[in-house]
């Protein structure tokens, strides 16, 4: 009696994904490797057509071992692909934006993209200009959107290729005035994020993505501050000034958490805090969660 149909597919490209998101997490590959799974697409068809063929073929052990053979074949090149392969396309397009202040006391950005580089920092050297956006990318045009009533950036690149995969290259090198307190919010895929705000007062940051990594450095805080970032595989490096009051929470499948030099596992949840945390007036308050979370928390931002 035959049986039906199976793939050893699908099992194999989930193999591959985490063996890809523990390297990045281990930072053995960089992060942005990850969205060149979306070039290998056509693969999935080509790999599931050779197994039908190869079934109907052949019989008993010759079948599984051919398929599994194919599927194998495949999932080493395209390891190598991801791997061995540039981590961003050549050539792209460049493109500058600005705002004004105008009568504005506070302002929130709102970045919603794919796999991107991203780097924020804040600037009193952009004279009455709100922001200032340089981005080189691939892919659609990005769409800057603000709102000079109420002081909402945001900065989006639609998605326009369809069922068709593609590529893309996005890096935003973003500034920010430092003259007004902000909201920041990410959300995206696979990212390698970098924020300066030592010079910059900061009242929330949220920050929701696939595989990424986070380098944030803080200035003091004004008030409890949140700190929330959350994805798949997540890696933070959190820089504050000495004598900054922060508390910490690393949830996840596998957590890792170093705090101020003090290193600790856990198959679930991690917390740490500063000894004068519940009677300080302005701290940071840190939430990191994900499938496999790592979190640096030290205290080796600049002062003053």
């Amino acid at each position: 009696m035959r049986t039906g149909y199976r793939s050893f597919f699908w099992p194999a490209a989930l193999i591959l994904v985490g063996v890809f998101a523990l390297l990045i997490n281990a930072r053995v590959i960089p992060v942005e490797r990850l969205d060149r799974l979306l070039d290998l697409w056509p693969l999935i068809l080509i790999v599931i057509g050779l197994e039908i063929v190869v079934r109907r073929a052949l019989h008993g052990g010759a079948a599984e071992l051919a398929a599994v053979l194919i599927v194998l074949l495949a999932i080493g090149g395209a390891a190598a692909y991801i791997a061995l392969g540039p981590a961003t396309l050549a050539g792209g397009q460049k493109l500058d934006a600005a705002g004004k202040v105008g009568s504005l006391d506070h302002a929130t950005v709102h970045v919603e993209v794919g796999a991107a580089n991203i780097t924020v920092q804040g600037s009193r050297d952009i004279g009455d200009d709100l922001f200032r956006a340089h981005f080189d990318y691939s892919g659609g045009k990005p769409e800057v959107r603000l709102d000079t009533s109420t002081g909402e950036l945001t900065i989006s690149q639609a998605n326009t290729t369809g069922f068709f995969f593609q590529s893309r290259r996005f890096v935003l090198n973003l500034q920010l005035n430092s003259t007004l307190p902000w909201k920041i919010a990410v959300d995206g895929g696979a990212s390698t994020d970098t924020f300066n705000l030592s010079g910059i007062h900061v009242t929330s940051i949220d920050i929701n993505a696939g595989a990424s990594r986070e380098d944030i450095t803080l200035g003091a805080p004004s008030g409890t501050v949140p700190i929330t970032i959350n994805g798949g595989a997540v890696t933070v490096n959190v820089h504050r000034p000495k004598g900054v009051a922060v508390s910490v929470t690393v949830s996840g499948g596998a957590a890792n958490l170093t705090f101020d030099g003090r290193q600790s596992h856990a198959i679930g949840t991690l917390t740490a805090q500063t000894s004068d945390y519940d009677s300080a007036t302005d701290r940071y308050q840190i939430q990191v969660s994900g499938g496999a979370s790592n979190a640096n928390v030290d205290s080796s931002a600049p002062t003053g």
